[in-house]
């Protein structure tokens, strides 16, 4: 039964039993330490896709994900209960600290692989992934892309700008169309992500952000860094899609559900405008 009194369990329950099982099947051949994080990546990716599934509708996804986030710091910590004895209040601190550079990093890497992870007909019959950015620097390296010199060059300058690139195989050949930000919210700095926007967009490639937060996105200086406007000459980016936190579209942002139905199809739109007539990629495009 989906309502709002048991998700704390289930969030809990799936981190955890995912945690043990994963962590006994990475141990053998490997280091403690090593096994830990493979076993809390897969926790934070599991509990999320599950936790979206249980309880769409019922529950919001920004609630969802700092419920994770709690669960993995006292999971880190290795906490039960909050009675401390003065005489450990110094090492629990310590602790607790690991416990958020820890979510600080597993976190975002885990929205990062729920966006690649993305897969339905129409991206099938378009033949168009998203990748992460070690994926792209694979490629790079091993020349399997077909974009022109300046774009790989492009490419490999602005390096860990960006956490997602879409890609489209068309007769085998594959290129890079798009670049994509992901943020778990919109509040982690952005005001540096869309120098890098735009770059992408000067370049003439659709850049799109993704972030499971948008609460940030009802202030005018993040709708104008978005759309332009106010300080904004031009806007940031093609497309800002939010999971969370807003109600309804606004120009160029865009409320999307779990499957982020709405930014798989302003992608296929991009990667057909990429290669109809890639010259009209500016920034002023518009996949509506």
């Amino acid at each position: 039964m989906n309502n709002n009194s048991d998700y704390l369990t289930f969030c809990k329950d799936t981190y955890t039993k995912t945690w043990d099982e994963t962590y006994l099947i990475e141990c053998p051949g490997k280091n403690p330490q090593a096994a830990k994080l493979a076993a809390q990546r897969k926790a934070i990716d599991t509990t999320l896709v599950e936790s979206l599934l249980h309880y769409a509708g019922t529950i919001s996804e920004d609630e969802i994900w700092k419920n994770i986030s709690l669960i993995h710091k006292l999971h880190v910590a290795s906490l039960s209960d909050f009675g401390i004895s003065d005489s450990i209040q110094a090492e629990v601190l310590e602790r607790c600290l690991s416990a958020q550079q820890s979510w600080n990093k597993s976190s975002g890497h885990s929205f990062e692989r729920y966006i690649a992870g993305i897969a339905n007909d129409e991206l099938r019959e378009n033949e168009i992934r998203f990748i992460l950015q070690s994926d792209l620097t694979k490629m790079i390296k091993e020349g399997s892309l077909t974009n022109t010199p300046d774009d790989i060059r492009g490419l490999n300058s602005w390096g860990k700008d960006f956490d997602l690139y879409a890609i489209q195989s068309i007769h085998g050949d594959v290129h890079v169309f798009g670049c994509i930000q992901s943020k778990t919210s919109i509040r982690d700095r952005v005001g540096r992500d869309v120098n890098f926007s735009r770059n992408a967009m000067e370049g003439l490639f659709w850049s799109a952000a993704v972030t499971l937060d948008g609460s940030f996105l009802n202030m005018d200086e993040f709708r104008h860094m978005v759309n332009g406007g106010g300080s904004y000459s031009i806007n940031g980016w093609h497309g800002m899609y939010a999971m969370s936190g807003i109600s309804e579209n606004n120009d160029r942002i865009y409320k999307v559900n779990d499957t982020l139905d709405l930014f798989v199809t302003h992608a296929i739109k991009a990667a057909k405008q990429f290669i109809a007539d890639r010259r009209m990629l500016t920034a002023s495009w518009k996949a509506e």
